[in-house]
């Protein structure tokens, strides 16, 4: 069932025997899961050193803000030396930007999940759009979408792409917000 494609989805473990179901359900999510990092990599870039985003935040791999203390956390965790990266010394492999990325996709799921309650039971590309932005944007901006919230809620996706239009992110995040938006009304379909 896709419902479950958000965080849960993100570590799903491989059984010995696997049904036919579980299979395609697998299939599925590997599917969702690349259709996401392509997605994300267009939107956000694939940088294997350091790089000043639109905002001017020094940034690494996919949209990894390194000025975010959270994120420098996170990244030291990991066994990342944060003033490698910063200083251009610490070039990251194809691997490390995936665990980065992996790290922003789990705070990303929450926060979209945090927006919207059940936000998994949206249709697989309505969740992108839901995980893009909140990768984009973080809870606390995703959360003044308030009328996309409630057209979501109505399974009104027209109007959910009206509502992102009529935004100040729509004019801010370039051809982003337009392709996202055409992935809103093809729910609607």
């Amino acid at each position: 069932m896709i419902a479950l494609l958000f965080v849960s989805t993100l570590f799903f473990n491989m059984a010995d025997n696997l049904s036919k179901s579980d299979l395609a359900r697998q299939r599925e999510t590997t599917i969702f899961r690349q259709e996401l990092f392509d997605q994300l990599s267009l939107h956000e870039s694939k940088e294997p050193r350091v790089y000043d985003d639109s905002e001017g935040n020094r940034t690494i791999g996919i949209g990894f803000n390194l000025e975010e203390p959270s994120n420098r956390k996170k990244a030291e965790a990991l066994g990342f030396n944060v003033q490698d990266m910063l200083s251009g010394k610490k070039v990251l492999s194809d691997k490390e930007i995936k665990i980065l990325y992996n790290e922003s996709i789990k705070q990303a799921a929450n926060d979209a999940n945090a927006y919207l309650p059940q936000a998994g039971r949206q249709p697989p590309v309505v969740q992108k759009v839901l995980l893009d932005m909140a990768f984009n944007l973080g809870l606390t901006r995703l959360n003044g979408f308030v009328e996309m919230r409630k057209a979501l809620i109505k399974g009104d996706y027209n109007k959910a792409a009206k509502e992102m239009i009529d935004s100040k992110w729509y004019n801010q995040v370039g051809t982003r917000s337009k392709r996202l938006v055409d992935m809103m009304r093809s729910a609607a379909r």
